[in-house]
């Protein structure tokens, strides 16, 4: 059983929802932020399919059944980057030394935060999806695999969620935090996102094959498009499935703590 808290504090599942509900009130009342989200990821892909697209070849299936998957879940990485910057100014703003005066949990706020966070990101991939459709992207799986792409993309939402959580907590300002997003960019483009592993110098490869995101968007790719995806696979799906897992949980095991030591020393 869950312990109740003493009488007067809000329990962890409370604060949590109150957060998160805080912060989807923000974005439902400043549209503008989630605009420029949903226009920045909607942009990049339209200039990587009819601007860089037909300059590039891939095995198996066409360039934009190849792109949009891998866009999808990349872009989790430059919504995080504006997340950052929300969390810095709310930490500039003077909100957390209130809280942190409240008789409430820091990792409850802390994790309010990032499935706000995470909700966002999830909602500008599936809009990025849509996009995706309707400049040419085709599914090649079932219904069922296509939510589980969606769901395994939330998990992993929520990890780089923390990540950037903490990346706003340490800048100290919204510009730093700006600045320091932007290295998560590295991480999409040393991915198997844009462009297969393959191509890349051995150096770049064995990184590029290694990290999280190739992990999750082999993953994702393998999910949405089916056998003409995984056929050109190194490894099964479940290998990529299970590693965006493990991936997941490592991500947030070092960065929560991380970010919840950040905020109390603030």
């Amino acid at each position: 059983m869950t312990a109740l808290a003493p009488a007067g504090t809000a329990g962890p599942l409370t604060t949590a929802a109150t957060i998160t509900a805080r912060g989807l009130r923000q974005l439902a009342r400043t549209p503008q932020v989630l605009g420029i989200a949903v226009v920045q990821s909607v942009l990049f892909l339209l200039m990587f399919r009819y601007v860089i697209g037909g300059a590039i070849g891939v095995q198996g299936v066409s360039y934009v059944d190849f792109l949009v998957p891998g866009f999808v879940v990349s872009g989790l990485i430059f919504t995080a980057g504006g997340s950052a910057v929300a969390v810095a100014e709310d930490a500039a703003s003077g909100l957390y030394d209130r809280l942190r005066s409240l008789p409430i949990a820091d990792a409850a706020v802390l994790a309010g935060r990032a499935l706000g966070d995470a909700a966002l990101m999830v909602f500008v991939s599936l809009v990025t999806l849509l996009v995706g459709v309707a400049v040419g992207f085709r599914f090649g799986a079932s219904a069922a695999e296509a939510i589980a792409a969606f769901g395994l993309i939330a998990v992993f939402a929520l990890a780089l969620a923390w990540v950037f959580v903490w990346v706003g907590l340490i800048s100290g300002s919204a510009q730093a935090a700006q600045g320091l997003g932007i290295i998560g960019v590295p991480f999409s483009f040393l991915s198997s996102a844009f462009v297969p592993t393959s191509t890349m110098p051995s150096v770049l490869q064995a990184f590029a094959d290694h990290q999280p995101l190739t992990f999750m968007v082999n993953a994702g790719r393998g999910l949405l498009l089916g056998d003409a995806a995984t056929a050109s696979f190194d490894h099964s799906l479940r290998y990529y499935v299970i590693g965006s897992l493990l991936w997941s949980l490592a991500l947030a095991a070092i960065f929560a703590p991380l970010a919840v030591r950040a905020y109390r020393r603030r």
